[in-house]
């Protein structure tokens, strides 16, 4: 790739060092702002199609006739900056039918801006999670939420597993998932991703990724592996399945945590209990389940348990068996007892306060996390994301 992601953190987002990054990646369109102005109508409000704590996204019509999806970076965040190059940095060399295609960017003056395909049918958490057909219009039947899932997967997959060096994306989660106008989903949003050199069993980092989708070895001990997707997906699958969101404070409390849930039904053999009731019926019970167990498998406590992405794809499709002896109590949100989402701190949505979690095997306490959505579009980099600033050394 033309620039290593540490060489791009050190940049710092000052714009000649920023331009020489962007002048170092090959195979990346360099758009004027005056045709990017020209393509969404000098910004109309009307062509709004996102908004996060990095900037917004707009519909526009490019000069070469392409419907795109620009996401325009706040010209007050260096965070944001960031982002910007890694996501560059990272999309601008891989093509898969499930990951959102780039087609350039713009970096003239203090603008920075992404230009991505346009995708139809807009994110998980907009459609699906928030009422399904009756609020969005699309009818996810049991055989689309199948095939978004298998999708999703061999996305990861791929980023996981085919590209060299490996890829972490680190924000898995529904408002990360675009539909395209079939709704063949693609996993967007690679502001957070990590490289994984050649050799390395983990990296130690700041947590960065969002609440409810990390797991638990991550949020304590910022040991990030491609484990750590793993856990997000299988968090992902479930709500895929069940048509809601990891947290939902309107449930009684037995209820609010999805994962919880899932793990009582499990115990009960009752996960068929859990499948989206506004499929009215209408669906293999015996495959959902198994998308369910397979989700249960991707959460458990140890990274070591977590199946690859591969082995995933072939236990959804069904050319793998699932061994439902290796299953175990997955890891929970509610077990750190203190966790703590502060305020906004810059642009920053949201910050977890990593020395509060003071108890990892207590249940007694739990906060919020991203069940509740914020107003951002999946192109808008870093929405609902959590931060911790502190880098722990790790050992496996």
């Amino acid at each position: 790739m033309g620039c290593s992601w540490f060489s791009c953190r050190k940049s710092g987002g000052k714009p000649s060092e920023v331009d020489g990054e962007i002048a170092a990646i090959d195979n990346v369109k360099i758009y004027k702002y005056k045709e990017i102005r020209q393509a969404t109508d000098d910004f109309n409000s009307l062509n709004k199609i996102g908004e996060g704590g990095f900037g917004s996204v707009y519909k526009g019509n490019l000069k070469d006739g392409k419907i795109a999806a620009i996401k325009v970076l706040s010209a007050e965040s260096r965070q944001g900056v960031r982002e910007f190059l890694t996501e560059i940095n990272v999309i601008s060399e891989i093509q898969h039918d499930n990951l959102v295609k780039l087609y350039g960017c713009c970096v003239e003056g203090n603008h920075r801006i992404l230009v991505y395909n346009y995708l139809e049918n807009n994110s998980l958490d907009k459609t699906l999670l928030a009422g399904g057909y009756t609020r969005s219009g699309i009818l996810f039947d049991w055989s689309t939420r199948a095939n978004i899932c298998v999708g999703i997967a061999k996305g990861l997959a791929f980023l996981h597993e085919e590209v060299r060096p490996h890829i972490i994306h680190r924000d898995i989660k529904a408002s990360n998932i675009l539909l395209d106008k079939d709704l063949s989903p693609k996993i967007s949003d690679f502001g957070l991703a990590r490289l994984m050199p050649p050799n390395m069993t983990h990296v130690s980092t700041r947590v960065a990724g969002t609440i409810g989708y990390l797991a638990p070895e991550y949020a304590v001990r910022g040991q990030l592996t491609r484990k750590a997707d793993i856990y997000s997906f299988g968090v992902l699958l479930m709500e895929i399945v069940s048509g809601r969101s990891n947290k939902n404070t309107r449930l009684p409390t037995e209820y609010q945590y999805l994962l919880e849930r899932a793990w009582e039904l499990f115990e009960r053999n009752e996960l068929v209990d859990l499948v989206d009731s506004g499929l009215n019926g209408v669906f293999d019970a015996e495959e959902a389940c198994r998308y369910l167990k397979i989700g249960l498998l991707c959460t458990q406590d140890s990274p070591k348990l977590r199946p690859t992405m591969s082995t995933v794809v072939r236990l959804l499709t069904g050319e793998k068996d699932i061994d439902y002896k290796k299953i175990s109590r997955p890891g929970l949100i509610s077990d750190f007892m203190d966790m703590k989402v502060r305020g906004p701190v810059e642009t920053k949505p949201e910050e977890v306060n990593r020395h509060s979690y003071t108890n990892p095997s207590s249940s007694s306490n739990a906060s919020s996390n991203s069940g509740t959505r914020d107003n951002s579009n999946a192109y808008s980099s870093g929405a609902s994301s959590a931060y911790a600033g502190n880098t722990f050394s790790s050992t496996i």
